[in-house]
């Protein structure tokens, strides 16, 4: 029995499902748990698409259904938080009076442009494109805390032209994110989303995953990047069996912010 650690509802902008509607399927699936991981991204370049929570009348939903379904599943807090270098003070801010069972940090701007709608490659080309958005993560990374596991760590193969995305081209940039994240002992998902977005491979691809596990790397939580409950635990028998081919033994669960281990 599993937990989806990555599930978008109806208090992310990108999404109009309510939580209680994810309850059944996660159920019937034989789901152990889920994390509920709503968007935020403070000063989004969006103006059309607001990242933003109410973070009490989310809460209060969580808590409610917790008594709910006690018996039956499982339901954690979470957040996937989207940092940018330019506002991270800001970032910061927004935890002082706010706790979590878990938090996602993302990546979803580069130089403060919008990945998904291909702004962030105006003026330049695809491998300026994907550096500057390594440069963003790497500065993330290295100077803000308020995160347990870093997302999607090569989202970014899903905003350039199919197929032209090569692990192995930016190995530098990625070794360096992930040595960080090992020495501030926070992890990273997989995050099976990948192949909804077209692509041949989770996130992130195995040649990194491999990578993180020969770094040293152990916290690892599953997600399927849900917004919508027919793709809960999307993929999940195969994650497990690529985690397993890439040296893991246990995958992780968060709650208050602490990892706990549980074997695959």
């Amino acid at each position: 029995m599993m937990f989806d650690f990555h599930v978008h509802t109806y208090y992310s902008d990108d999404c109009n499902v309510s939580m209680e509607n994810y309850i059944l399927p996660a159920i019937e699936k034989g789901l152990k748990g889920i994390c509920f991981t709503d968007h935020i991204d403070i000063e989004y370049p969006n103006d059309d698409v607001k990242f933003q929570l109410d973070y009490t009348k989310y809460m209060k939903e969580i808590k409610n259904l917790k008594v709910k379904y006690k018996d039956k599943l499982e339901i954690l807090s979470g957040i996937e938080f989207g940092m940018q270098p330019h506002i991270l003070e800001t970032d910061k801010s927004f935890f002082q009076d706010k706790q979590f069972d878990y938090i996602l940090g993302s990546i979803h701007t580069a130089s403060k442009k919008e990945l998904y709608d291909g702004d962030f490659l105006q003026n330049k080309s695809e491998h300026q494109g994907i550096i500057d958005y390594f440069d963003d993560l790497i500065f993330c990374v290295k100077n803000f805390k308020c995160f347990n596991n870093l997302s999607h760590i090569d989202a970014i193969s899903r905003y350039i032209s199919k197929g032209s995305f090569e692990a192995s081209k930016y190995i530098d940039y990625i070794e360096k994110a992930l040595r960080i994240v090992i020495q501030e002992g926070k992890g990273i998902e997989l995050n099976t989303s990948g192949r909804r977005y077209g692509l041949s491979f989770f996130h992130p691809e195995p040649s990194i995953l491999k990578l993180y596990r020969d770094l040293g790397g152990e916290v690892i939580t599953l997600g399927s990047d849900s917004h919508n409950p027919s793709t809960l635990a999307y993929g999940f028998s195969e994650a497990k069996d690529i985690l397993l081919n890439c040296g893991f033994k246990y995958y992780t669960v968060f709650r208050s912010g602490k990892p706990e281990f549980i074997k695959l």
